[in-house]
């Protein structure tokens, strides 16, 4: 709901929201905005069968590709379960150097005994995402792209390859995760031995990322280069700029339950993390030799739950040890389902984190792009958020978030230069961010009718000490509404849904990517959005297997050539896209 997809399948998204509650708390390894599509630890899927499971997903993309994802799932035994899946994606684009290429494959498992005592989940996954660079279209293909049809009456440019882009680069993310998750339950209660009180638990988790940049020939949109020898004479103009980081976590824990007074778990982190470039061609010496980070944190965990009157209350800590890439986290929750079908959720949460690596450290070929800052301050965040819903009448949800010394990338191009060249410089704002967001949620449902509705008021305020430029920005207005309908055919043979979406987002400064980092920066130059999109779809179910169709933007040619999904990156245009979802055996 809060992501703006950009115009080819892969190539990621552009935010229109926030939740800082939501974010990793331990620095990464940056490129953010190339992560979309990567496979985190929360994205891998564990089962238990008691026959095979197979699941075969395929969808069409823009020209010249397709996304398919295969999966099959066994129970060897009552206790043991093993699923291999992989994802492939491949797909040209509409646009000049937009082609996006992505494997992930994974391996998991899951074990337990006799007793279900002991368990264990393990998974390994490889996964390697590239996507051509082209930084948007330039300054005229701009004006071919929104005034061509109705200035000079030629619809030729609605042939997105004739449009000139900015840069012809490529980016890749890779790695490797290989997890394992093993706990034992002790102190069987008295009244029930099937039931224990104590439940110790080992977590070990080794992962390898790489960010590759590559350019065949650099660019003066994105800056001078600055490949030479000692002496400075000049050496090529292929760009190769490599970025990598080794993570070896460990966690040990331990959960007790404590009858009336509740569940409390204790745990203890362990982090080390390798931080480093890796590119011979750049001159060391020019850059105080400082090419690596090599970090180790220690991290106390600890967390209780209890249910009090039908009110669930958790509360989690954490506090790292030491305060250079440390973290700490204060969150407590409160939730209850009242009889006549109310919920009610209300949560605080306090967070100090460190940025990511590539604020610290970062080498590339072109000479702006050349930094080592150990003078960063924690960012800290404190959100407040309340819910109440009803299943019939909807959800109403509000937040607030106060953000100090907020992280980001900014955009320091000179105004006489936009769309020409591209610079950012990663910043730490010294102004408090107030972030107030309120959503509404709604599913109505009548015969065989029904209306989803989401709309979302946002409002950003900065105490400004320094300076006028907003470094969170946001849209005022997010709305989707679908109306749809379902019915069954053929004696409950066949299931089909029908129907069509209506989204639209207020005017914004939208965040502009930047190729070399994979991260998307702030702007106050461009403004984005005020632009509907519409979209039918139809879905049906027989048997096993599910079909659906989608024609994604239907109004691209009546409501006007103004789409954007970042400054000068237009967003999809009109098409048809179709996809199965395939249980052969289940």
């Amino acid at each position: 709901f809060e992501l703006l997809p950009f115009p080819n399948v892969g190539q990621g998204f552009n935010r229109m929201g926030y939740d800082f509650t939501k974010e990793k708390i331990n620095p990464q390894l940056g490129a953010r905005g190339r992560n979309y599509g990567y496979l985190e630890m929360e994205d891998i899927h564990y089962y238990e069968v008691p026959t095979p499971l197979t699941e075969l997903f395929f969808k069409t993309t823009y020209d010249q590709g397709q996304l398919l994802d295969a999966l099959i799932s066994v129970n060897t035994s009552p206790n043991l379960n093993i699923t291999v899946a992989h994802k492939g994606l491949r797909s040209l684009g509409n646009y000049i150097n937009s082609k996006t290429n992505a494997t992930n494959l994974r391996f998991s498992a899951q074990y337990k005994n006799y007793n279900e005592r002991y368990k264990l989940r393990s998974h390994i996954v490889a996964q390697k995402l590239t996507t051509q660079e082209n930084g948007g279209i330039d300054s005229l293909s701009v004006y071919f792209f929104e005034k061509a049809i109705d200035e000079l009456e030629y619809d030729g440019f609605l042939d997105r390859a004739r449009l000139v882009t900015n840069v012809e680069a490529q980016n890749v993310i890779q790695g490797k995760r290989y997890f394992i998750s093993q706990s034992y339950k002790l102190l069987p209660t008295i009244k029930d031995s099937l039931k224990y009180n104590l439940n110790v638990g080992y977590d070990l988790t080794y992962e390898t990322k790489n960010h590759f940049f590559s350019q065949n020939k650099s660019n003066n949109f994105l800056g001078e280069n600055l490949i030479t020898t000692s002496s400075g004479d000049f050496v090529s103009e292929i760009i190769n700029d490599v970025h990598k980081l080794r993570s070896f976590d460990q966690k040990l824990y331990v959960k007790y339950n404590l009858g009336l007074i509740g569940l409390i778990d204790f745990g203890l982190k362990f982090n080390n993390w390798n931080y480093f470039k890796e590119n011979n061609l750049l001159d060391e010496d020019a850059f105080q030799n400082i090419q690596s980070l090599k970090i180790n944190q220690q991290t106390l965990i600890a967390g209780w739950g209890k249910s009090i009157f039908g009110y669930n209350l958790k509360l989690n800590l954490q506090k790292s040890f030491k305060e250079e890439f440390g973290n700490s986290v204060i969150d407590f929750n409160l939730n209850k389902l009242f009889d006549n079908l109310i919920t009610l959720n209300a949560s605080f949460s306090y967070r100090t984190e460190s940025p990511n690596f590539n604020f610290y450290l970062f080498r590339s070929s072109y000479e702006d792009y050349n930094w080592y800052n150990d003078d960063w301050l924690s960012q800290k965040s404190s959100s407040i958020i309340a819910e109440i819903g009803h299943p019939k009448w909807g959800a109403l949800s509000l937040k607030y978030e106060g953000i100090d010394d907020y992280l980001f990338f900014k955009d320091v191009t000179p105004s006489d230069q936009i769309n020409k060249m591209i610079k950012v410089s990663p910043t730490q704002s010294k102004n408090r961010i107030n972030y107030l967001k309120t959503r509404f949620f709604q599913h109505l449902k009548l015969w065989k009718l029904g209306l989803i509705n989401t709309i979302q008021y946002q409002k950003v305020n900065t105490v400004s000490n320094e300076t006028n430029f907003n470094a969170l920005n946001v849209p005022k207005w997010i709305t989707r509404s679908t109306l749809m309908l379902e019915t069954f055919l053929f004696k409950k043979a066949l299931f089909i849904q029908a129907g069509g979406t209506f989204q639209y987002f207020s005017k914004y400064y939208a965040d502009q990517y930047h190729p070399i980092l994979g991260e998307f920066a702030s702007q106050n130059h461009t403004k984005i959005g005020d632009f509907p999109r519409i979209d039918f779809f139809l879905n049906a179910k027989i048997q096993k297997t599910r079909l659906f169709l989608k024609y994604e933007h239907i109004n691209s040619d009546r409501t006007g050539y103004n789409y954007y999904s970042a400054p000068f990156v237009p967003y999809r245009d009109g098409s048809i896209r179709f996809g199965l979802v395939w249980n052969m055996f289940q």
